[in-house]
Protein backbone atom coordinates (compact mmCIF):
# COMPACT_ATOMS: atom_id res chain seq x y z
CA UNK A 1 0.00 0.00 0.00
CA UNK A 2 1.38 3.43 -0.99
CA UNK A 3 1.55 6.44 1.28
CA UNK A 4 -1.36 8.04 -0.56
CA UNK A 5 -3.50 4.93 -0.06
CA UNK A 6 -2.75 4.98 3.66
CA UNK A 7 -3.77 8.64 3.87
CA UNK A 8 -7.07 7.90 2.13
CA UNK A 9 -7.69 4.94 4.44
CA UNK A 10 -7.15 7.16 7.47
CA UNK A 11 -9.62 9.70 6.09
CA UNK A 12 -12.39 7.18 5.64
CA UNK A 13 -11.94 5.53 9.04
CA UNK A 14 -14.99 6.90 10.87
CA UNK A 15 -14.16 5.62 14.36
CA UNK A 16 -11.00 4.87 16.26
CA UNK A 17 -10.52 3.55 19.77
CA UNK A 18 -7.48 4.72 21.69
CA UNK A 19 -6.33 2.17 24.24
CA UNK A 20 -2.81 3.50 24.86
CA UNK A 21 -1.25 3.14 28.30
CA UNK A 22 -0.96 5.73 31.03
CA UNK A 23 2.49 6.72 32.38
CA UNK A 24 2.03 4.23 35.22
CA UNK A 25 1.59 1.38 32.73
CA UNK A 26 -2.18 0.94 33.07
CA UNK A 27 -4.38 0.99 29.97
CA UNK A 28 -6.44 4.10 29.39
CA UNK A 29 -10.22 3.81 29.14
CA UNK A 30 -11.30 3.53 25.49
CA UNK A 31 -11.93 6.89 23.85
CA UNK A 32 -13.99 6.87 20.67
CA UNK A 33 -12.78 9.34 18.08
CA UNK A 34 -15.44 10.18 15.50
CA UNK A 35 -14.24 11.32 12.11
CA UNK A 36 -16.17 12.76 9.20
CA UNK A 37 -16.07 10.71 6.01
CA UNK A 38 -14.35 13.36 3.89
CA UNK A 39 -14.14 11.31 0.65
CA UNK A 40 -17.90 10.69 0.68
CA UNK A 41 -18.60 14.39 1.19
CA UNK A 42 -16.21 15.34 -1.60
CA UNK A 43 -17.84 12.82 -3.95
CA UNK A 44 -21.35 14.11 -3.33
CA UNK A 45 -20.13 17.67 -3.86
CA UNK A 46 -18.60 16.60 -7.18
CA UNK A 47 -21.84 14.88 -8.17
CA UNK A 48 -23.99 17.88 -7.19
CA UNK A 49 -21.75 20.33 -9.02
CA UNK A 50 -21.74 18.07 -12.06
CA UNK A 51 -25.52 17.87 -11.86
CA UNK A 52 -25.90 21.67 -11.79
CA UNK A 53 -23.89 22.03 -15.00
CA UNK A 54 -25.85 19.30 -16.76
CA UNK A 55 -29.21 20.62 -15.55
CA UNK A 56 -28.50 24.15 -16.81
CA UNK A 57 -27.42 22.88 -20.21
CA UNK A 58 -30.43 20.59 -20.55
CA UNK A 59 -33.14 22.87 -19.11
CA UNK A 60 -32.19 26.25 -20.55
CA UNK A 61 -34.52 26.14 -23.62
CA UNK A 62 -37.58 25.04 -21.62
CA UNK A 63 -36.83 27.53 -18.85
CA UNK A 64 -36.55 30.39 -21.32
CA UNK A 65 -39.71 29.37 -23.15
CA UNK A 66 -41.78 29.00 -19.98
CA UNK A 67 -40.36 31.75 -17.76
CA UNK A 68 -38.28 33.98 -20.03
CA UNK A 69 -35.22 33.03 -17.98
CA UNK A 70 -32.89 30.27 -19.11
CA UNK A 71 -31.51 29.87 -15.56
CA UNK A 72 -34.90 29.47 -13.85
CA UNK A 73 -34.61 25.71 -13.19
CA UNK A 74 -30.94 26.08 -12.21
CA UNK A 75 -31.68 28.73 -9.60
CA UNK A 76 -34.54 26.76 -8.09
CA UNK A 77 -32.50 23.57 -7.99
CA UNK A 78 -29.56 25.39 -6.44
CA UNK A 79 -31.77 26.51 -3.55
CA UNK A 80 -33.07 22.97 -3.04
CA UNK A 81 -29.55 21.58 -3.25
CA UNK A 82 -28.16 23.99 -0.65
CA UNK A 83 -31.05 23.20 1.72
CA UNK A 84 -30.59 19.48 1.16
CA UNK A 85 -26.83 19.60 1.62
CA UNK A 86 -27.15 21.57 4.87
CA UNK A 87 -29.65 18.97 6.12
CA UNK A 88 -27.29 16.19 4.97
CA UNK A 89 -24.33 17.58 6.94
CA UNK A 90 -26.47 18.38 9.97
CA UNK A 91 -27.86 14.83 10.12
CA UNK A 92 -24.37 13.37 9.71
CA UNK A 93 -23.29 15.09 12.94
CA UNK A 94 -26.36 14.13 14.98
CA UNK A 95 -25.89 11.03 17.15
CA UNK A 96 -27.89 8.00 15.92
CA UNK A 97 -29.55 7.60 19.33
CA UNK A 98 -31.73 10.59 18.44
CA UNK A 99 -33.31 8.42 15.72
CA UNK A 100 -32.86 4.92 17.15
CA UNK A 101 -35.73 5.04 19.66
CA UNK A 102 -39.42 4.22 19.93
CA UNK A 103 -40.64 7.79 19.58
CA UNK A 104 -38.80 8.30 16.28
CA UNK A 105 -39.79 4.83 15.03
CA UNK A 106 -43.53 5.32 15.60
CA UNK A 107 -43.34 8.96 14.51
CA UNK A 108 -41.63 8.12 11.22
CA UNK A 109 -44.17 5.41 10.45
CA UNK A 110 -47.11 7.66 11.38
CA UNK A 111 -45.79 10.38 9.07
CA UNK A 112 -45.45 7.84 6.24
CA UNK A 113 -48.96 6.46 6.60
CA UNK A 114 -50.64 9.86 7.06
CA UNK A 115 -48.84 11.40 4.08
CA UNK A 116 -49.76 8.43 1.89
CA UNK A 117 -53.45 8.58 2.84
CA UNK A 118 -53.71 12.38 2.57
CA UNK A 119 -52.04 12.30 -0.85
CA UNK A 120 -54.42 9.56 -2.00
CA UNK A 121 -57.43 11.63 -0.92
CA UNK A 122 -56.33 15.18 -1.70
CA UNK A 123 -53.18 14.91 -3.84
CA UNK A 124 -52.63 16.70 -7.14
CA UNK A 125 -51.43 15.13 -10.38
CA UNK A 126 -54.14 12.93 -11.82
CA UNK A 127 -54.81 13.45 -15.48
CA UNK A 128 -51.68 15.46 -16.19
CA UNK A 129 -49.10 13.19 -14.57
CA UNK A 130 -50.93 9.87 -14.30
CA UNK A 131 -50.86 9.78 -10.49
CA UNK A 132 -51.69 11.87 -7.41
CA UNK A 133 -48.23 12.56 -6.04
CA UNK A 134 -48.17 16.16 -4.82
CA UNK A 135 -49.57 18.02 -1.84
CA UNK A 136 -49.93 21.79 -1.94
CA UNK A 137 -49.66 23.87 1.22
CA UNK A 138 -50.01 27.55 0.38
CA UNK A 139 -47.47 28.27 -2.35
CA UNK A 140 -45.41 25.17 -1.53
CA UNK A 141 -45.93 21.98 -3.50
CA UNK A 142 -44.04 18.84 -2.54
CA UNK A 143 -43.98 15.19 -3.51
CA UNK A 144 -44.91 13.19 -0.41
CA UNK A 145 -43.52 9.89 -1.68
CA UNK A 146 -39.96 11.22 -1.39
CA UNK A 147 -40.47 11.86 2.33
CA UNK A 148 -42.19 8.50 2.82
CA UNK A 149 -39.26 6.55 1.37
CA UNK A 150 -36.76 7.87 3.93
CA UNK A 151 -39.23 7.77 6.84
CA UNK A 152 -40.01 4.08 6.25
CA UNK A 153 -36.31 3.21 6.39
CA UNK A 154 -35.99 4.91 9.80
CA UNK A 155 -39.17 3.21 11.05
CA UNK A 156 -38.13 -0.26 9.86
CA UNK A 157 -34.61 0.09 11.28
CA UNK A 158 -35.98 1.34 14.60
CA UNK A 159 -38.34 -1.63 14.88
CA UNK A 160 -35.64 -4.18 14.16
CA UNK A 161 -33.30 -2.51 16.65
CA UNK A 162 -36.03 -2.59 19.30
CA UNK A 163 -36.83 -6.27 18.71
CA UNK A 164 -33.17 -7.31 18.80
CA UNK A 165 -32.67 -5.37 22.03
CA UNK A 166 -35.74 -6.93 23.66
CA UNK A 167 -34.70 -10.42 22.55
CA UNK A 168 -31.21 -9.92 24.02
CA UNK A 169 -32.89 -9.07 27.34
CA UNK A 170 -35.04 -12.20 27.17
CA UNK A 171 -38.32 -10.32 26.79
CA UNK A 172 -39.62 -12.12 23.68
CA UNK A 173 -40.46 -15.59 24.94
CA UNK A 174 -43.40 -17.99 24.74
CA UNK A 175 -44.25 -21.11 26.71
CA UNK A 176 -44.14 -23.64 23.87
CA UNK A 177 -41.83 -24.04 20.83
CA UNK A 178 -44.77 -23.71 18.42
CA UNK A 179 -45.96 -20.46 19.95
CA UNK A 180 -42.38 -19.20 20.11
CA UNK A 181 -41.98 -19.84 16.39
CA UNK A 182 -45.16 -17.88 15.62
CA UNK A 183 -44.18 -15.08 18.01
CA UNK A 184 -40.74 -14.79 16.40
CA UNK A 185 -42.26 -14.77 12.91
CA UNK A 186 -44.70 -12.05 13.96
CA UNK A 187 -42.21 -9.65 15.53
CA UNK A 188 -39.36 -10.37 13.11
CA UNK A 189 -41.21 -10.41 9.79
CA UNK A 190 -45.00 -10.05 9.77
CA UNK A 191 -45.38 -6.82 11.75
CA UNK A 192 -42.62 -4.75 10.07
CA UNK A 193 -43.26 -6.05 6.56
CA UNK A 194 -47.06 -5.83 6.69
CA UNK A 195 -47.06 -2.32 8.18
CA UNK A 196 -44.63 -1.14 5.51
CA UNK A 197 -46.68 -2.93 2.85
CA UNK A 198 -49.79 -1.11 4.07
CA UNK A 199 -48.18 2.23 3.22
CA UNK A 200 -47.01 0.80 -0.10
CA UNK A 201 -50.54 -0.36 -0.96
CA UNK A 202 -51.92 3.13 -0.29
CA UNK A 203 -49.23 4.52 -2.60
CA UNK A 204 -50.03 2.10 -5.42
CA UNK A 205 -53.71 3.08 -5.12
CA UNK A 206 -52.86 6.74 -5.85
CA UNK A 207 -51.66 5.25 -8.29
CA UNK A 208 -47.89 5.70 -8.04
CA UNK A 209 -46.47 2.45 -9.35
CA UNK A 210 -42.82 3.50 -9.61
CA UNK A 211 -42.78 4.56 -5.94
CA UNK A 212 -44.47 1.27 -5.04
CA UNK A 213 -41.61 -0.61 -6.73
CA UNK A 214 -38.92 1.50 -5.08
CA UNK A 215 -40.38 1.13 -1.57
CA UNK A 216 -40.81 -2.62 -2.06
CA UNK A 217 -37.13 -2.91 -3.05
CA UNK A 218 -35.99 -0.73 -0.15
CA UNK A 219 -38.01 -2.63 2.47
CA UNK A 220 -36.85 -5.97 1.08
CA UNK A 221 -33.20 -4.95 1.37
CA UNK A 222 -33.80 -3.55 4.88
CA UNK A 223 -35.28 -6.93 5.86
CA UNK A 224 -32.35 -8.81 4.33
CA UNK A 225 -29.79 -6.72 6.23
CA UNK A 226 -31.56 -6.60 9.61
CA UNK A 227 -30.70 -10.08 10.89
CA UNK A 228 -34.15 -11.64 10.53
CA UNK A 229 -33.73 -15.39 11.22
CA UNK A 230 -34.34 -17.78 8.31
CA UNK A 231 -37.15 -19.52 10.20
CA UNK A 232 -38.95 -16.19 10.65
CA UNK A 233 -38.51 -15.49 6.93
CA UNK A 234 -40.13 -18.79 6.00
CA UNK A 235 -42.95 -18.86 8.55
CA UNK A 236 -43.64 -15.13 8.39
CA UNK A 237 -43.47 -15.08 4.60
CA UNK A 238 -45.96 -17.92 4.22
CA UNK A 239 -48.40 -16.36 6.69
CA UNK A 240 -48.07 -12.95 5.01
CA UNK A 241 -48.71 -14.41 1.55
CA UNK A 242 -51.73 -16.30 2.86
CA UNK A 243 -53.17 -13.17 4.47
CA UNK A 244 -52.55 -11.15 1.29
CA UNK A 245 -54.30 -13.78 -0.84
CA UNK A 246 -57.32 -13.88 1.50
CA UNK A 247 -57.65 -10.09 1.74
CA UNK A 248 -57.15 -9.67 -2.01
CA UNK A 249 -59.74 -12.31 -2.87
CA UNK A 250 -62.30 -10.83 -0.48
CA UNK A 251 -61.63 -7.33 -1.80
CA UNK A 252 -62.13 -8.37 -5.42
CA UNK A 253 -65.30 -10.33 -4.57
CA UNK A 254 -66.89 -7.57 -2.48
CA UNK A 255 -65.96 -4.57 -4.66
CA UNK A 256 -68.68 -3.52 -7.14
CA UNK A 257 -67.93 -3.82 -10.85
CA UNK A 258 -67.94 -0.03 -11.19
CA UNK A 259 -65.25 0.26 -8.52
CA UNK A 260 -63.07 -2.35 -10.21
CA UNK A 261 -63.49 -0.57 -13.55
CA UNK A 262 -62.55 2.78 -12.00
CA UNK A 263 -59.43 1.28 -10.45
CA UNK A 264 -58.40 -0.22 -13.79
CA UNK A 265 -58.90 3.16 -15.48
CA UNK A 266 -56.57 4.71 -12.92
CA UNK A 267 -53.80 2.46 -14.22
CA UNK A 268 -54.45 3.28 -17.89
CA UNK A 269 -51.19 5.26 -18.07
CA UNK A 270 -49.27 2.24 -16.74
CA UNK A 271 -50.74 -0.12 -19.32
CA UNK A 272 -50.07 2.42 -22.06
CA UNK A 273 -46.40 2.73 -21.05
CA UNK A 274 -46.06 -1.05 -21.21
CA UNK A 275 -47.76 -1.07 -24.62
CA UNK A 276 -45.39 1.64 -25.87
CA UNK A 277 -42.42 -0.37 -24.64
CA UNK A 278 -43.70 -3.47 -26.47
CA UNK A 279 -44.85 -1.56 -29.56
CA UNK A 280 -43.89 -2.90 -33.00
CA UNK A 281 -45.10 -2.50 -36.57
CA UNK A 282 -48.03 -4.85 -35.99
CA UNK A 283 -49.50 -2.63 -33.29
CA UNK A 284 -49.58 0.67 -35.16
CA UNK A 285 -53.37 0.92 -34.81
CA UNK A 286 -53.18 0.88 -30.99
CA UNK A 287 -49.98 2.88 -30.48
CA UNK A 288 -49.43 5.96 -32.64
CA UNK A 289 -46.14 7.62 -33.48
CA UNK A 290 -47.18 10.48 -31.20
CA UNK A 291 -47.40 8.01 -28.29
CA UNK A 292 -43.85 6.79 -28.88
CA UNK A 293 -42.40 10.22 -29.71
CA UNK A 294 -40.87 10.80 -26.27
CA UNK A 295 -39.20 7.40 -26.11
CA UNK A 296 -38.06 7.48 -29.75
CA UNK A 297 -36.58 10.97 -29.51
CA UNK A 298 -34.80 10.12 -26.27
CA UNK A 299 -33.24 7.06 -27.91
CA UNK A 300 -32.27 9.14 -30.97
CA UNK A 301 -30.59 11.64 -28.64
CA UNK A 302 -28.60 8.83 -27.02
CA UNK A 303 -27.45 7.56 -30.40
CA UNK A 304 -26.65 10.93 -31.95
CA UNK A 305 -24.06 11.69 -29.28
CA UNK A 306 -21.60 9.18 -30.70
CA UNK A 307 -18.33 8.72 -28.86
CA UNK A 308 -17.64 12.32 -27.80
CA UNK A 309 -21.02 14.05 -28.13
CA UNK A 310 -22.13 17.18 -29.95
CA UNK A 311 -20.81 19.47 -27.20
CA UNK A 312 -22.20 20.97 -24.01
CA UNK A 313 -25.20 23.15 -24.83
CA UNK A 314 -25.50 21.88 -28.42
CA UNK A 315 -28.23 19.26 -27.98
CA UNK A 316 -31.04 19.39 -30.51
CA UNK A 317 -33.41 16.99 -28.71
CA UNK A 318 -33.84 19.35 -25.74
CA UNK A 319 -35.71 21.83 -27.95
CA UNK A 320 -39.05 20.14 -27.19
CA UNK A 321 -38.23 16.95 -29.07
CA UNK A 322 -37.93 15.40 -25.60
CA UNK A 323 -40.48 17.13 -23.35
CA UNK A 324 -39.41 18.12 -19.81
CA UNK A 325 -35.89 16.95 -20.58
CA UNK A 326 -34.72 18.19 -17.17
CA UNK A 327 -36.66 15.41 -15.44
CA UNK A 328 -37.04 11.78 -16.56
CA UNK A 329 -34.87 11.89 -19.70
CA UNK A 330 -32.00 14.10 -18.59
CA UNK A 331 -29.48 11.31 -19.17
CA UNK A 332 -30.39 11.06 -22.87
CA UNK A 333 -29.77 14.76 -23.47
CA UNK A 334 -26.58 14.62 -21.42
CA UNK A 335 -25.24 11.71 -23.51
CA UNK A 336 -26.19 13.53 -26.72
CA UNK A 337 -24.00 16.44 -25.62
CA UNK A 338 -21.11 14.47 -24.08
CA UNK A 339 -21.30 11.16 -25.95
CA UNK A 340 -20.52 7.65 -24.79
CA UNK A 341 -17.49 8.91 -22.84
CA UNK A 342 -19.57 11.42 -20.89
CA UNK A 343 -22.20 8.80 -20.08
CA UNK A 344 -19.50 6.42 -18.90
CA UNK A 345 -17.95 9.09 -16.66
CA UNK A 346 -21.31 9.73 -14.99
CA UNK A 347 -21.89 6.01 -14.40
CA UNK A 348 -18.39 5.69 -12.92
CA UNK A 349 -19.16 8.55 -10.50
CA UNK A 350 -22.28 6.72 -9.36
CA UNK A 351 -20.30 3.48 -8.96
CA UNK A 352 -17.68 5.22 -6.81
CA UNK A 353 -20.35 6.59 -4.48
CA UNK A 354 -22.04 3.19 -4.42
CA UNK A 355 -18.75 1.50 -3.44
CA UNK A 356 -18.29 4.03 -0.61
CA UNK A 357 -21.83 3.39 0.64
CA UNK A 358 -21.23 -0.36 0.50
CA UNK A 359 -18.15 0.08 2.65
CA UNK A 360 -20.29 1.89 5.24
CA UNK A 361 -22.81 -0.98 5.17
CA UNK A 362 -20.04 -3.57 5.49
CA UNK A 363 -18.54 -1.87 8.55
CA UNK A 364 -21.85 -0.82 10.16
CA UNK A 365 -21.99 -1.80 13.82
CA UNK A 366 -25.42 -2.97 14.94
CA UNK A 367 -28.78 -3.79 13.39
CA UNK A 368 -30.04 -0.21 13.30
CA UNK A 369 -26.90 1.14 11.64
CA UNK A 370 -26.72 -1.60 9.03
CA UNK A 371 -30.44 -1.36 8.20
CA UNK A 372 -30.39 2.43 7.81
CA UNK A 373 -27.25 2.38 5.66
CA UNK A 374 -28.67 -0.43 3.50
CA UNK A 375 -32.09 1.19 3.11
CA UNK A 376 -30.75 4.63 2.18
CA UNK A 377 -28.19 3.19 -0.23
CA UNK A 378 -30.86 1.04 -1.88
CA UNK A 379 -33.16 4.05 -2.19
CA UNK A 380 -30.58 6.12 -4.05
CA UNK A 381 -29.28 3.46 -6.39
CA UNK A 382 -32.55 1.73 -7.22
CA UNK A 383 -33.63 5.10 -8.58
CA UNK A 384 -30.38 5.41 -10.53
CA UNK A 385 -30.92 1.93 -11.99
CA UNK A 386 -34.58 2.53 -12.90
CA UNK A 387 -33.87 5.85 -14.61
CA UNK A 388 -30.95 4.53 -16.67
CA UNK A 389 -32.86 1.34 -17.51
CA UNK A 390 -35.77 3.41 -18.84
CA UNK A 391 -33.56 5.69 -20.91
CA UNK A 392 -31.74 2.70 -22.40
CA UNK A 393 -35.16 1.11 -23.10
CA UNK A 394 -34.45 -1.92 -20.93
CA UNK A 395 -37.75 -1.46 -19.07
CA UNK A 396 -40.94 0.58 -19.71
CA UNK A 397 -41.09 4.22 -18.66
CA UNK A 398 -41.45 4.66 -14.89
CA UNK A 399 -41.26 8.40 -14.31
CA UNK A 400 -38.29 7.98 -11.95
CA UNK A 401 -35.81 10.85 -12.08
CA UNK A 402 -32.02 10.56 -11.97
CA UNK A 403 -30.72 11.21 -8.42
CA UNK A 404 -28.65 14.40 -7.94
CA UNK A 405 -29.06 15.27 -11.63
CA UNK A 406 -32.75 15.70 -12.52
CA UNK A 407 -34.78 18.75 -11.53
CA UNK A 408 -36.99 18.31 -8.47
CA UNK A 409 -36.88 19.98 -5.07
CA UNK A 410 -38.44 17.33 -2.84
CA UNK A 411 -36.44 14.53 -4.47
CA UNK A 412 -33.16 16.44 -4.17
CA UNK A 413 -33.66 17.29 -0.50
CA UNK A 414 -34.90 13.81 0.44
CA UNK A 415 -32.06 12.00 -1.32
CA UNK A 416 -29.49 14.27 0.33
CA UNK A 417 -31.11 13.53 3.70
CA UNK A 418 -30.79 9.81 2.93
CA UNK A 419 -27.13 10.39 2.08
CA UNK A 420 -26.78 12.26 5.37
CA UNK A 421 -27.97 9.18 7.27
CA UNK A 422 -25.32 7.11 5.51
CA UNK A 423 -22.69 9.66 6.56
CA UNK A 424 -24.09 9.52 10.10
CA UNK A 425 -23.61 5.75 10.25
CA UNK A 426 -20.13 6.17 8.78
CA UNK A 427 -19.25 8.62 11.54
CA UNK A 428 -20.85 7.07 14.62
CA UNK A 429 -21.86 3.47 14.05
CA UNK A 430 -18.97 1.61 12.42
CA UNK A 431 -16.84 -1.11 13.90
CA UNK A 432 -13.96 0.58 15.72
CA UNK A 433 -10.36 0.28 14.67
CA UNK A 434 -7.99 -0.38 17.53
CA UNK A 435 -4.98 1.90 17.76
CA UNK A 436 -1.82 0.07 18.68
CA UNK A 437 -0.78 0.41 22.31
CA UNK A 438 1.96 2.89 23.01
CA UNK A 439 5.24 1.34 23.98
CA UNK A 440 5.99 1.48 27.68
Amino acid sequence: MTGTDKDIEQLIEPVEVDTSRKPDGSIKAPIRRYQTNIPMILMILVMLSFGMVVLFSVSAPDAYGLFGDSAHFLRSQLIFTVLGFVACILISFLPPKLFDNRFMMFGAYAVSLVLAIVTLLFGAGGAEHGASRWLTIGSIQFQTSEVIKVALVIAFAGWRSLICSMRAKGKIKSKTPGRQMLLDAAVDFIIPVVTAALVDVVIVLQPHVSCFIIIAAVIFMCAVSSEIPIKSWIVGGLITLLLAAIVGTIGIAVAPASTRDRIMRNYAHVFKRIAIYNADDEEEEEISSDDTRQVDNAMNALGSGGMWGVGIGNSRAKYNYVSEAQNDYIFSIYVEETGFVGGLILIILYLIIFAMCMQVIWRADGVYARTVATGCTTLIFVEVFLNLAVELQVIPSTGVTLPFMSYGGTAQISLLIAYGFILQISRYRTKPKQIKEAKA
